[in-house]
């Protein structure tokens, strides 16, 4: 059974409509509708510039091989960030927020973090922002989206930059297990 999910709203701006520079890790990783293979994601980096993240690199524990799918949207260059949760462990990525320049036409994404939930203890642990919130902090403009993360999309500048970003979730229905169901964790 497909669990129901939602996309966030991509925030950034796209720079380019070329489709060799957008990305559907659901899709392309996933390969979803016709088959469910993301079983979790366990382990988000994110490359950081001189004020803004350049690129992400997200980690997938598949379910049909022991084999874990890293895909990099944007470029390896600056500073690397990782945020880690163990495929077998209780933590899950639940969120993700940041900031965006306040320019209507043309936001860009300036910082980007994530919360990390611990179903047994219910604990949530926030990890970031990437950048630091002192390095930008005039005419921005922030952004959180909530949800069981098993994906993500947007979109890279023809430069190779992280242009635009969104995250696919599970659709929660205001059930109080955000989602992580037995579904996930076989």
């Amino acid at each position: 059974m497909l669990p129901a999910l939602v996309v966030s709203e991509a925030v950034g701006y796209a720079t380019t409509s070329d489709p060799k520079n957008t990305f559907d890790d659901l899709k392309d990783v996933g390969l979803w509708p016709a088959h469910q293979y993301i079983k979790k994601v366990t382990s988000i980096s994110v490359w950081i510039g001189a004020a803004k993240p350049n690129g992400i690199e997200i980690t997938y524990q598949l379910s049909n091989t022991t084999q874990p799918s890293v895909q990099m949207h944007g470029q390896r260059s600056g500073t690397q960030k990782t945020v880690t949760v163990a495929g077998e462990s209780d933590d899950f990525f639940v969120g993700i927020f940041g900031a965006i320049d306040d320019n209507p036409d043309q936001p860009t994404l300036r910082r980007i973090g994530f919360l990390v939930y611990n179903k047994d203890t219910g604990a949530l642990t926030q990890q970031g922002p990437f950048p630091d919130a002192t390095v930008t902090t005039k005419n921005i403009v922030g952004f959180t989206s909530l949800g069981l993360i098993v994906g993500f999309s947007g979109t890279s500048a023809s430069n190779g930059n992280l242009d635009t970003v969104a995250v696919y979730k599970v659709q929660s229905g205001g059930s109080t297990n955000v989602g992580i169901s037995k579904f996930f964790l076989n």
